[in-house]
Parts: structure tokens; C-alpha cells; sequence
């Protein structure tokens, strides 16, 4: 079947993929912090059940790929079936019990274990929708031009995943502190605000493929995944994502870094500074719809993408030099200004490697095409949902890690939600001056490190061919 997609496909499509997005952000923004500093299961325990259960996730997503490219369902089948049951374990992540060091040990377990069992659940669920979506541009249209449009359209999915982000936490907090402010008052603002933006997310997600047909089809393939071996620029973008993990550390830790830094659990401060940090990436994701398809076309997806890596280094580095030369004054105007414009940077920097690693493992599946005759468009593009989550769980253990090294457990953590709770401002607080420094090295360092690592598997001394423009 030949042709393009319509107008509307394209519309619902997007529509679709902001719901999809909107769950994600709830879960992304706030079950960590929901986790560790709500319900106040310690932190080591937290970073064991984000890390393993994401690493778990991404590394079955492979094996799901391949199973929805070589079944006889249409990628637009799970598309219309996945969305409710999406929205509803999403509520469900945030329905745990308060950890308490005075309840009873099995207690607390079946609050640890039962947070652990139905995210697992939800990651499963959400990948069945999350491998599909990522690669339905590339069977709406058999049009290289349509198709690159569409995937540079994707970042309006990630603006829904921004938004979300923003205000999940403040309006939980504010509601919260309208409820009475307890313990018990915030874990259920976080459930009323959660099932809230769970209701609006999964009925955009409903119509992604809503009225749409599938105009490309492949042969199913038997290697499965043995194409991660022989097909070079699959493999090539799979090595530089795992190496590149730790991008992922910002999206972790900005939350408590917003939260205890510079807004003190305040709502409309939380709002404002998440929103000052977040816009790097809203206008990253505005930079790279309007620059990807003219750059990438001039020189080459390969090169843009080691461009926009390398580009992400130094504005990282110099965030953090900031906050050492002025660790208790980042609420100041001037280092406001100076980060503004760093976190700018770093955010156009991510949306146009994201977006280009997209177009990457497009490219992929059309030389799989000429190699082997081959289309497993679900499998390739759950390489970019396993790069992601592999990231998540990285940078989660990493987080959890660094924790336990400071020595900040669920014990310091309530003793800090007191400390506010009275007024204090913790970046003011010699006691919590290493807490500070902490997050704001996780927040730029390792990410500084991944965009340099994701280059190296596509520096141009590299002359292998790979059949990726360069």
C-alpha cells in the first residue's frame, strides 16, 4: 500500500502522543520523589526499585519488539488497546501507604514491595503502547520527506511530557497544603492530581491510531535479535545510547533539586523554578522541529547528532562551576540569569540528539530493508524505548548511590521535610550543604559525561560504512 498520511492521521497522531507523554511525565516528574520524600520509603530501597525495575524494563523491551514485529497484529492494534489500561496503573503508582520506622516491619515491606510490583506492571503495559507509537511514523508513510516531518513533529509529544512535569508537583503541593499539609494530606493530593492529568493523558492516548491506516507492511523477520549484530547503524546507535545513559540524570534529580533547593517545598516557587529549568527543553524541542529536517539534510543525521552531544558538554560543566562559586546564591538574580541560559543550551543540545537518534534508527530499518528484505520497525524502535529506560535505571542507581554515600536516608529526609516545614530554607543551611552540592553535581556532571560517551560510537574518524548520511 502506498500514499502518505492525512491531515487528521497526523493531528490525532500527535494528539495521541502527548497523552502518552503526559502519563510518562507524571510517573518521570514524581513517583521518585512521591517514593522517597511522601510515603518515605528510604532512599537505598527507592533507588533498588526505580534501577531494577527500569533496567528489567529495558532490557525486555528488545525481546517485546520483536515479539510485536513478528506477530500478526498491526502496530495500530496495540495503539487503540494499551491507553486505558495505561492511565489506570498510573493511578495505581501512587496509591502506596506512608513507610513509617514505627509500623511494623511487614508493613512496610508490603508498602516496598507492592510500589516495586505495580510499576514493574506499568512499565510492562506502557511499553506494549510505547514501541508502537515511537515507530508509526514510519508506517503511516512509505514518503521519506512525510516521515522525517512527522518524526520532527515529535517533539510536541515531549512539550506535553514538559508540561506535565511542571506542574504535577506544584499543584500536589498546593493542594496538598490546602488539605492540611500532613504526611497523609500530601501522599493523597499526589493521588487526586495524579488520576487527574491519568484521565486527560489516556484519552488523548485512545486516539493516536484512531481512523488511521497502516500504508507500510514488512516481511516478519526470523533473526530477531540478531540484527543487533548485523545491521551496523542500529548497532552503532544502540552502543551510543547505553554509553550516553547518564543524560538521563537531569530528568531524575530535578525534582528534588527544585523541591529543596530553590523553592523549599513552596508551590508557586516550585512551579516557577521548575518552569526557569524546564524551559531549556521547551525551546530545545521548538529549536529542533524547525532545525532537524534543514540540518540533517545538510549535513548529515550522524554528524548533527555528534554535534549536538558534543554542543551539550561545556553549558553542563559550567552549571555546576556556578553553583561552587556561589553555593548558597543561586536564588540571585544573575546566576538565575546565567543558568537560564546554560540550561538553554543544554536543553536545545538533548532535543536535537533525541529527535536525531529517532531519524537514526529510521534510517536503520530502511537498510535492514535493503539488506535483508526485511521491515521489523517494532523491534528497531524499541532499541530507542531500551536506550531511554536503561538511561532512567542508570541514573536512578547512580542517584540512590550517591545518597547512601552522603548518608541521606529516610530518617534525614523527614527531618528535612520538618526543617521546612518550620520555615527553614535548606541552601541557606550549613548542615545541608552537602545535600545541595550532591544534587547539583548529579544534575550536571553525569550528564556532561553521557553526551561526550554518545559521540564517541560516531566521531568521524570512524569510516565504517553504515549507510547513515554523514
Amino acid at each position: 500500500m502506498g500514499g502518505t498520511y492525512t491531515k487528521k492521521e497526523r493531528d490525532r497522531y500527535l494528539m495521541g502522543l502527548a497523552g502518552q507523554n503526559v502519563l510518562y511525565g507524571v510517573i518521570t516528574s514524581s513517583l521518585a520523589y512521591y517514593l522517597q520524600f511522601t510515603i518515605l520509603i528510604p532512599a537505598v530501597q527507592v533507588g533498588i526499585i526505580l534501577s531494577v525495575s527500569r533496567i528489567f524494563d529495558a532490557v525486555k523491551d528488545p525481546f517485546m519488539g520483536a515479539m510485536i514485529s513478528r506477530g500478526k497484529r498491526q502496530l495500530k492494534d496495540y495503539l487503540l488497546k494499551v491507553p486505558v489500561p495505561t492511565a489506570v496503573l498510573t493511578v495505581l503508582c501512587f496509591t502506596n501507604g506512608i513507610y513509617s520506622a514505627d509500623s511494623a516491619g511487614a508493613r512496610n515491606a508490603v508498602i516496598t514491595v507492592s510500589a516495586f510490583a505495580i510499576y514493574i506492571v506499568w512499565e510492562t503495559v506502557f511499553t506494549l503502547g510505547d514501541i508502537p507509537i515511537s515507530g508509526y511514523p514510519s508506517v503511516l508513510t512509505s514518503n521519506e520527506t512525510d516521515r522525517t516531518k512527522l518524526f520532527s513533529l515529535r517533539p510536541l509529544g515531549s512539550m506535553a511530557c514538559s508540561l506535565t512535569t511542571l506542574v504535577v508537583q506544584p499543584v500536589a503541593f498546593a493542594l496538598s497544603k490546602a488539605m492540611g499539609g500532613s504526611a497523609a494530606d500530601e501522599r493523597n493530593a499526589f493521588v487526586i492530581t495524579v488520576a487527574t492529568f491519568s484521565v486527560l493523558g489516556g484519552a488523548l492516548f485512545q486516539l493516536t491510531a484512531a481512523g488511521s491506516t497502516q500504508r507500510v507492511t514488512g516481511r516478519s523477520e526470523s533473526k530477531s535479535l540478531a540484527y543487533f549484530v548485523t545491521n551496523p547503524l542500529l548497532r552503532r546507535i544502540s552502543v551510543s545510547g547505553i554509553l550516553g545513559s547518564l543524560k538521563s540524570m537531569p530528568a531524575v534529580i530535578i525534582s528534588p533539586l527544585v523541591t529543596y533547593y530553590f523553592a523549599s517545598k513552596n508551590p508557586s516557587l516550585t512551579l516557577l523554578y521548575t518552569f526557569l529549568w524546564g524551559a531549556g527543553n521547551f525551546v530545545g524541542l521548538a529549536v529542533s522541529m524547525a532545525a532537524v529536517p534543514v540540518l540533517s539534510a545538510r549535513i548529515g543525521a550522524r554528524r548533527l547528532y555528534v554535534a549536538a552531544n558534543l554542543a551539550a558538554i561545556a553549558p553542563n560543566v559550567m552549571i555546576f562551576l556556578l553553583y561552587m562559586k556561589y553555593p548558597s546564591c543561586m536564588t540571585g538574580i544573575p546566576q538565575t540569569a546565567a543558568m537560564l541560559t546554560l540550561t538553554l543550551m543544554t536543553g536545545s543540545c538533548a532535543s536535537i540528539s533525541t529527535t536525531v537518534q529517532t531519524l537514526i534508527i529510521s534510517e536503520a530499518v530502511d537498510l535492514e530493508e535493503r539488506i535483508s528484505g526485511q521491515r521489523p520497525t517494532a523491534l528497531f524502535f524499541s532499541m530507542q524505548t531500551f536506550i531511554i529506560k536503561i538511561g532512567a535505571g542508570i541514573s536512578s542507581l547512580a542517584t540512590s548511590l550517591c545518597y547512601a554515600v552522603i548518608r541521606f536516608s529516610s530518617a534525614e529526609a523527614e527531618t528535612l521535610n520538618a526543617y521546612i516545614a518550620g520555615g527553614g530554607i535548606p541552601r541557606l543551611e550549613e548542615k545541608y550543604s552537602v545535600l545541595m552540592t550532591a544534587l547539583f553535581f548529579l544534575y550536571t556532571i553525569p550528564a556532561a559525561l553521557g553526551s561526550l560517551l554518545s559521540a564517541v560510537p560516531f566521531m568521524p574518524g570512524d569510516r565504517r560504512r553504515t549507510g547513515c548520511p554523514r
